[in-house]
């Protein structure tokens, strides 16, 4: 199994913005600033924090320094490794969901004449647009 490392932002990032989520093979995991303490806490995909019940949640509070950031994230790790069947088993985030209201795309090429074939078609040249520069025409500066 290939071994799974957790990359944060920092301490400065987590105290600004409060929070760092991310991702791994079925597992989301997510660090909060909770004034002196780091509250981390992992669970499946493929719902957000809020709206996942909260017995499918395991968290656990670092000190927030250096020392807790990097117990941190080696917990997360550890959440992972310990049950990786666990992860596997959820699905992962898709790129797109299609809409059900929409009509089917067919698998037939639109006719020339047809609107989606014209949409297809590259638009014309910016007629307006100034030449493009090489660096041959960069104005000279002296440093």
């Amino acid at each position: 199994m290939e071994k799974f490392t957790v990359h944060t932002p920092g301490l400065v990032y987590l105290k600004a913005n409060k929070s760092f989520s991310g991702d791994h093979k079925g597992m989301w995991y997510r660090l909060q600033c909770t004034g002196e303490a780091l509250s981390v806490c992992v669970w499946p995909l493929p719902y957000c924090f809020d709206k996942t019940d909260d017995a499918q949640k395991t968290s656990a509070e670092f000190p927030f320094d250096a020392e807790g950031l990097e117990q941190a994230e080696r917990w997360i790790e550890q959440q992972y490794e310990s049950d990786p069947k666990r992860w596997a088993q959820n699905p992962f985030l898709p790129l797109a969901v299609p809409d059900a209201d929409a009509p089917a795309e067919s698998a037939e090429a639109p006719d020339a004449d047809s609107p989606a074939a014209a949409d297809d078609a590259p638009a014309p040249a910016d007629t307006d647009a100034p030449p493009a520069l090489s660096d041959d025409d960069a104005p000279p500066f002296d440093l």
